[in-house]
C-alpha cells in the first residue's frame, strides 16, 4: 500500500501565501475573541481581511485558512461596528444611559456629556436635536 501526499502540495509552510493565510485566519480567531472590546475587533479583523485578500494566489484562488479568515475577519468587523452603533444608539435613546454617561464624563472631564455636545454644536454648528430632553 502506498501513501500519496499529494494533497497537501499546494499547503508548504515555506510559501508565503501560506504563511499570509495562516495569519490571517489566527487574526480573524483573535478579532473575534476580542469583540465585545470593538475598536480592536474592527482593528484587528481589517487586518485579517486584508492580509486573506493578499494571500490568493495567481489563479485567484484561497487557500482554506483564508477562507476561515475571510469569515471570521468579517464577523469581527461586522460585529464590531454593530456594537458601535448600537452604544450610540443607547446613548442618544436612553434617559438612563445618558444619565450614567454624563455622569461618567462629568467625574473624568470634569464636563458633561450634554455640555460638549452643546459646545460641539455651538462652535460647529452641528444640530444634534433636543438633547436635554434625554437626560430628564
Amino acid at each position: 500500500m502506498t501513501e500519496s501526499f499529494e494533497y497537501n502540495q499546494n499547503h508548504d509552510m515555506a510559501n508565503p501565501r501560506v504563511t499570509l493565510a495562516t495569519t490571517a485566519s489566527i487574526l480573524a480567531l483573535i478579532s473575534v475573541a476580542l469583540l465585545l472590546s470593538v475598536y480592536f475587533a474592527i482593528i484587528v479583523g481589517g487586518i485579517a481581511l486584508v492580509l486573506a485578500f493578499l494571500s490568493r494566489g495567481k489563479d485567484g484562488k484561497f487557500l482554506p485558512q483564508a477562507k476561515r479568515a475571510f469569515v471570521f475577519g468579517s464577523i469581527g468587523v461586522i460585529g464590531g461596528y454593530f456594537l458601535m452603533i448600537q452604544a450610540f444608539v443607547t446613548v442618544y435613546t436612553d434617559p438612563e444611559a445618558r444619565a450614567m454617561v454624563n455622569q461618567y464624563s462629568q467625574a473624568i472631564s470634569g464636563e458633561s456629556f450634554d455640555d460638549m455636545l452643546n459646545e460641539i454644536k455651538q462652535s460647529l454648528g452641528v444640530d444634534f436635536g433636543d438633547i436635554n430632553n434625554l437626560s430628564q
